[in-house]
């Protein structure tokens, strides 16, 4: 049987903070550790080393784009596609990290040229999935419809198996793989006091991520005599917008905004518990890293939180946009300490039980060596 050899293809990698570079990056260490040999090959950065060895992880930063308008595509997948021949001989899967891309086509040109095995991830589910923005794509429909034919996609919840099923994947080559948590780093902490009343919130500050309505409620609770203190942790396009907001609501000192931050852990320890007001989602990885760290998390009913949350046993659940049902979950939270312990406790066991790291990267070892079985 052949060893797995992988190179993960993916446009953004550390230091980028998003959740596709995260997993990417998590996941490649867990997999060096069991002995797959695994290197990453991701864009060019002004200032970054070419090449570099983070963590136990080879990263290859030898995708080289021009940014004038469409000759950015036409460059990424020509660049993709060289790398891709340039390093033929050091891998025999081609492991991709999010559909919506041409690095996605590049790699399926290569199972068609040279035999590689192909398998690709879709991160976003809904509105914004994977299959929605590439099918908006230059040829994006006939880009889709070849890539049926790869041998293995990896839907990360329930919502995204369904929506390939929908796009014309074979239901066979469609593997239910979850985004996983490091649970040895991400968990409770005796030393670190919970501050009262601590709420929390961490992503993109961006409009799917809704973080308008959760300023909105803190404002609404106030009104009602019930003071929070929030975090939000992350930048993004609606910053400046979201701290105007909270002027204008005169609650700018019930809110820290914090910016982007490497280590979210110690304000994930010290909060009550996670709040997540998204309109759209794949499976959020600060989701699993809140939960694994003890805290409830109270979210919207979408992607694939669904599969993470079971309502009023590890968190809460509301619809997309509901603006009532989040200001009265948020004070349930506040005023039952024994449903927040309750929530909290399980919480972190479904962490550890369903969406420990070293699960996922099991289940992908699997995965690729039976690519090779037989």
């Amino acid at each position: 049987m052949k060893t797995p050899r992988v190179l993960m293809v993916i446009s953004f990698f550390y230091p980028a903070l998003g959740g596709a570079e995260q997993q990417a990056l998590k996941l490649a260490e867990r997999l060096i550790e069991k002995g797959i040999p695994v290197s990453v090959l991701t864009r060019r950065v002004p200032g970054i080393p070419s090449f570099e060895i983070i963590n136990t992880v080879p990263v290859y930063r030898y995708i080289r784009t021009l940014s004038w308008g469409k000759f950015f595509g036409i460059t990424y997948f020509l660049s993709c596609l060289w790398q891709l021949f340039c390093m033929r001989s050091t891998y025999n899967i081609i492991h991709c990290h999010i559909l919506q891309g041409l690095h996605s086509f590049a790699a399926m040109c290569f199972k068609g040229l040279f035999g590689k095995k192909v398998l690709i991830k879709v991160a976003m589910a809904g509105e914004i999935s994977d299959f929605a923005v590439t099918k908006k794509m230059l040829f994006g429909k006939a880009m889709l419809r070849q890539l049926r034919k790869i041998d293995a996609l990896i839907a990360i919840c329930s919502q995204v198996s369904s929506e390939a099923e929908q796009e014309g994947f074979p239901p066979e080559r469609i593997q239910r793989i979850p985004n996983g948590v490091d649970v040895d780093w991400y968990k409770p902490a005796r030393e670190i006091q919970k501050i009262p009343n601590k709420i929390i919130f961490v992503g993109s500050l961006h409009d799917r991520k809704h973080v308008s309505l959760l300023i909105s409620a803190v404002k609404k609770l106030k009104d009602t005599g019930v003071l929070v203190s929030l975090d939000i942790i992350g930048d993004g396009p609606e910053a400046k917008q979201l701290r105007s907001m909270a002027c204008e609501l005169d609650i700018m000192h019930q809110i820290n905004f914090l910016g982007a931050c490497y280590d979210i852990r110690r304000y994930l320890q010290r909060a009550q518990f996670f709040v997540l007001p998204s309109k759209f989602e794949g499976l959020p990885n600060v989701v699993l890293e809140a939960m694994a760290c003890g805290l409830p998390v109270l979210a919207t009913r979408v992607g694939g939180v669904p599969d993470i949350i079971e309502h009023r046993v590890n968190g809460l659940m509301s619809p997309s946009g509901d603006f009532a049902a989040l200001c009265a979950n948020i004070q349930e939270l506040l005023n039952n300490q024994k449903l927040l312990h309750e929530l909290g406790v399980r919480a972190r066991q479904t962490a550890v039980d369903k969406f420990s790291l070293s699960i996922v990267a099991d289940q992908y070892e699997a995965l690729y060596r039976d690519f090779f079985a037989g």
